[in-house]
């Protein structure tokens, strides 16, 4: 079950505190983390519309916070590509959202204005890859499908 509150976090207010690496990129730490919604990659300018980090491993019962630190962004779960008993979300563009994951598996969730240029990031919850194959049985589009299939090959050879 994902149970959710909004909130507004200034990332100012966040850079170099617990959270946060001296990039601005987010690091996880204990039960609750982070996920930026960029316009471009915290190491690659050339690389834009991400969600930072594109892949984020997490225990159940933690909280993952999408802040939507560049405008134009949201989060929602794919369809099809969450684990069984998990609920969906589609946040408000522009609107930072606490979503708690209890149910273990592997989620993927997009951007929606952005989902075709590949916008696309995965959280496991509690190492389970149990809903794996489901996932690559997803179809895609445009650059979706390129961006999951690359993410999806990290978690299985890591």
């Amino acid at each position: 079950m994902l149970t959710r509150r909004n909130f507004t976090v200034s990332l100012a207010a966040c850079a170099g505190t617990a959270g946060f690496a001296k990039t601005g990129c987010p690091e996880s730490e204990g039960k609750e983390h982070s996920v930026l919604m960029l316009n471009a990659d915290c190491n690659d300018a050339n690389v834009i519309n991400v969600f930072e980090p594109p892949i984020l491993h997490v225990a159940p019962g933690d909280e993952v916070t999408f802040l939507s630190t560049d405008a134009g962004h949201n989060t929602a779960s794919k369809r099809g590509m969450l684990p069984e008993g998990a609920d969906a979300w589609n946040s408000t563009v522009d609107e930072d959202v606490t979503l708690r994951f209890d149910v273990p598996g592997v989620y993927g969730y997009v951007c929606v204005p952005h989902y075709e240029m590949g916008m696309v990031g995965l959280i496991v919850v509690g190492e389970d890859y149990s809903n794996l194959d489901q996932l690559k049985r997803v179809r895609q589009v445009g650059d979706a499908r390129r961006a999951f299939r690359a993410l999806i090959e990290q978690l299985e050879t890591a």
